[in-house]
């Protein structure tokens, strides 16, 4: 049996985090849950990840969208999912091949973000 992917998720909302992490689990995902950019980017010096999920508005020095440039330029071509309900960020601001999902989001479209072919798209909810 495959290992399943190991997708960082981020977001400063704990009840979102959880929520998030356990129906990913639900999904065949295994989930690295932080709640800060700053820490999730520490975390991508010794952690290899298969996909990100970042909320757009998170505490500290980092937004989810600097975080989603610089996990797209460790690792080019990682499916990236970028989230937020106060944000709707244009095309060109995601990293190449990055989705944007409005909060409200499905988690049929987090998964399909994760796992298909993507390019950068932002999606309205």
């Amino acid at each position: 049996m495959p290992k399943p992917a190991k997708i960082l998720v981020v977001e400063d909302q704990v009840l979102l985090l959880l929520d998030l992490v356990d129906q990913l689990a639900e999904c065949g995902f295994d989930s690295l849950p932080l709640t800060t950019a700053d820490g999730a980017a520490e975390s991508l010096l010794r952690t290899r990840i298969d996909g990100l999920v970042t909320d757009i508005d998170l505490p500290g020095t980092l937004s989810g969208l600097d975080l989603a440039r610089r996990c797209a330029e460790i690792q080019p071509g990682l499916p990236i999912v970028v989230v937020s309900g106060g944000h709707h960020p244009r095309a060109e601001e995601l990293p190449p091949g990055a989705v944007f999902l409005s909060k409200p989001y499905r988690l049929e479209d987090i998964v399909a973000g994760l796992t298909a072919p993507a390019r950068t798209r932002v999606c309205a909810a």
